[in-house]
């Protein structure tokens, strides 16, 4: 069964945007990775994978059950959900019902709050991730200082 049918049996209301996978791949970057350097970027591999944000510890960030505990806790109505090497991208509306398991097998993904705000990743290796990474705390301080 494909992700959307997946999504759709949990009452998600999931719309297609064809061919915004580029759009939301730069987005994530500068919204994440803006005051990481290009010669950093280069050094991580990060043109394969922008996950290796977090493999090679450029950004502190949750992982594995925490990073899923963390995912689960978090506002979810809407949230967009995107792939590392796929064209389409999808809205996700009533995403509260979205879990954690339900991207186990995709591979490479990305989910976002409507303001780029956190991100969750599902990599595609057993060994690295998922990720789960907040830029703010809702009270305006640094949730990764606290890790």
């Amino acid at each position: 069964m494909n992700i959307r049918k997946r999504l759709e049996n949990r009452g998600i209301v999931v719309e297609e945007l064809i061919g915004e996978g580029e759009a939301f791949r730069k987005r994530w970057e500068k919204a994440f990775t803006d005051a990481i350097s290009p010669q950093e970027k280069q050094s991580i591999y990060f043109e394969q994978f922008l996950w290796h944000v977090f493999s090679y510890e450029k950004l502190p960030c949750l992982e594995g059950k925490a990073a899923m505990q963390a995912f689960h806790e978090e506002n979810r109505f809407v949230c967009y959900l995107f792939y590392q090497e796929r064209e389409e991208a999808y809205m996700l509306v009533n995403a509260e019902n979205l879990r954690a398991e339900d991207l186990r097998r995709e591979h490479d993904v990305y989910v976002v709050d409507p303001q780029f705000t956190w991100t969750y990743v599902q990599t595609h290796e057993e060994w690295c991730g998922p990720y789960f990474y907040r830029k703010y705390s809702q009270e305006g301080f640094r949730f990764n200082d606290l890790l």
